[in-house]
């Protein structure tokens, strides 16, 4: 055979052998990285969402936690691994949307480095604050931190985490300010608020949070989305305590490399928003206070590529130096 024919041939099979590749989609265990510390609301989600795609795809979905430097290396893995179905990352605004603008090298693009697979929720938050902090409600919170600025301190996952950009815009909006403790992962931090080591905190209203709110540990102030939480309906939000423009986003989805093949994603998309229906799932869901959105892989990824061109221009002007 001629090197012609033998090249001619190669590349006709090459669409084919893709194409078988991903109907045998997937044939070992397949890695679902979590770019944070165990006990976090990511961690918690996938690994309610793990057993149901592991039972319906016929093989396992090991969940992997990679925290520190604000989720930069679990998505710096996903970015470099093969480009073949068996890296995942469930991540969130954070990590995908935020994390440019806080870190000079993060080491990933999420412009260009990730196909985006499914928006799997929403997680609605609130600030919270611990029962030594001497306030009621979000009123008396701004009067007592205006009187002690630098007084209390807050934790997030990181800089440029979304609970850290949640205080520097009501520091930039009213002039607010509190000491930053961050951490490896939202669960150490959550845990530490928990516990009375930190004073304020954004988080969901998950069991843990509420069940330390009914014992009278901690009080939620003021909520952080456009809507009342469901969980809250007491707890005013920004926009009704006069601050507008303190809707915070905070959703999580599922994202693989960028060449990965479209019908492994389109796989993948199918399989992990069945397992949301998953009696497992629903209970995780439903403790964590997240809200299931179901979306195609186009609509997620255009969604973290629109928010990242929209929040620049902002995160720029609140003088934020990256680390």
């Amino acid at each position: 055979m001629s090197l012609v024919a033998l090249f001619s041939l190669t590349a006709f099979n090459l669409p084919f052998s893709k194409g078988a590749q991903a109907q045998a989609y997937p044939s070992k265990t397949v890695r679902w990285l979590i770019p944070s510390s165990p006990g976090g609301a990511f961690d918690i989600m996938t690994r309610g969402l793990a057993p149901a795609v592991s039972e319906q795809m016929g093989q396992t979905f090991f969940v992997d936690n990679i925290g520190g430097a604000g989720g930069n290396i679990a998505l710096q893995t996903v970015a470099r691994a093969e480009p073949d179905g068996y890296t995942i990352l469930t991540a969130g605004t954070s990590q995908l949307v935020f994390n440019r603008f806080f870190y000079n090298d993060p080491g990933f693009d999420a412009m260009t480095d990730f196909k985006g697979v499914a928006q799997l929720g929403d997680l609605p938050i609130a600030l919270w604050a611990y029962k030594s902090v001497p306030v009621t409600n979000f009123k008396e919170l701004v009067a007592y931190m205006k009187a002690n600025p630098g007084k209390l301190n807050y934790g997030s996952s990181g800089i440029g985490h979304l609970f850290h950009l949640g205080m520097a815009m009501l520091d930039d909006k009213i002039g607010i300010r509190a000491v930053h403790v961050p951490y490896k992962g939202v669960g150490p931090a959550v845990r530490d608020f928990l516990s009375g080591r930190l004073e304020l905190i954004f988080s969901v209203a998950q069991r843990p949070v509420m069940a330390a709110w009914k014992a009278g540990d901690i009080r939620p102030l003021v909520g952080g989305t456009d809507r009342r939480l469901k969980q809250l309906p007491d707890v005013p939000t920004f926009n009704e305590e006069g601050i507008p423009g303190m809707d915070i986003p905070n959703w999580v989805g599922l994202v693989v490399p960028a060449a990965v093949p479209p019908e492994i994603v389109t796989r993948l998309n199918r399989e992990v928003l069945k397992a949301t229906e998953s009696p497992v799932a629903v209970k995780t869901y439903q403790g964590m206070a997240m809200d299931v959105v179901k979306s195609t892989p186009e609509e997620f990824e255009e969604k973290y590529k629109r928010e990242i061109r929209q929040w620049g221009p902002f995160i720029g002007k609140l003088g934020i130096k990256p680390q």
